[in-house]
């Protein structure tokens, strides 16, 4: 036991450095690339660049935790574990200092434009989709417990019925039995009956097993409905997932679009990277949908 606790710390101590490192690589890549971008757009002087970088600094620093507290939802969805409620929290906190970034952003640069504005939220608004799917998840993750949970005792109960209604069962044969080689007992050799009458048979001996008989049904009915409602509440999870995964990428193919078309075709490096990751973004959306279309082909 002392061996397992000791491998199962060595691996979460070594998750969590990973988690770290990527983070760190994650918020230096992000800051990096949007500093590049956005400043070959407006062309910053020294205090617009001191403000450009303040600015994705703090959106990197909340997107690194938002990764980190999605990936820790996906992982326990992934491995059929319930999430932490640690993680819940702070992806609600991320997504609340997201939206008083974006309107602070709103408030201190509207007279910028609104092409500069949307230049500068729409990573706000990305973050928000994000982490509303990661929110989504969660609470896929916690019907699916909250599921088994139930369905669990359900069967519990259902398994109770008829162990009672099987013992009950076996009494009832073993009296049955008794009762013939009394009366066999009681007769004489002619046939003639010298003991007691026959007695008659209890009207309300079946009561009970007929009522457990017809409490079982009434669970077997009582799990199917909640199956299908189950099924119906994550597929309806499902759906929201997809829609806003397919909604973020179609946002940040038009993120770069917009970038594109403010800074110009000038066949230089930078048209070069917004040219890749629209690229890739627009791939990654025909998988997406392709793979939808494929699931719905195999379930129809």
């Amino acid at each position: 036991n002392d061996l397992d606790q000791t491998n199962q710390n060595q691996i979460h101590q070594d998750q969590t450095r990973r988690q770290r490192r990527m983070g760190r690589e994650r918020l230096a890549g992000y800051l990096l690339f949007k500093l590049l971008l956005v400043s070959s757009v407006i062309q910053p002087d020294t205090l617009d660049l001191l403000i450009l970088s303040s600015w994705y600094t703090l959106l990197s620093f909340l997107r690194s935790l938002g990764s980190m507290a999605g990936s820790s939802i996906n992982t326990a969805v992934q491995s059929g574990r319930s999430p932490q409620a640690g993680a819940l929290r702070l992806l609600l906190v991320v997504l609340l200092c997201d939206f008083s970034a974006a309107c602070v952003c709103l408030v201190l640069f509207r007279s910028a434009g609104w092409s500069m504005l949307v230049l500068l939220t729409c990573d706000c608004v990305l973050m928000g989709v994000d982490g509303t799917t990661h929110a989504a998840r969660y609470a896929g993750a916690w019907l699916e417990e909250g599921y088994r949970v139930r369905l669990a005792g359900l069967e519990e109960r259902q398994v109770e019925l008829l162990h009672v209604v099987r013992r009950s069962e076996r009494g009832v044969r073993s009296d049955g039995i008794g009762d013939d080689d009394e009366s066999g007992s009681n007769h004489d050799d002619g046939g003639r009956n010298v003991g007691r009458e026959p007695q008659a048979s209890v009207g309300g001996s079946d009561e009970g097993p007929d009522r457990m008989n017809e409490e079982i049904q009434q669970l077997d009915r009582e799990m199917e409905e909640f199956e299908a409602t189950h099924s119906r509440r994550m597929a309806m999870l499902d759906s929201i997932v997809f829609a806003l995964e397919l909604f973020a990428l179609v946002l940040t193919a038009c993120h770069f679009g917009h970038i594109w078309v403010l800074h110009g075709a000038s066949f230089g490096l930078v048209d070069a990277i917004l040219a890749l990751h629209i690229n890739s973004t627009v791939s990654t959306i025909f998988r997406t949908v392709s793979w939808l279309m494929l699931l719905q082909m195999l379930s129809s």
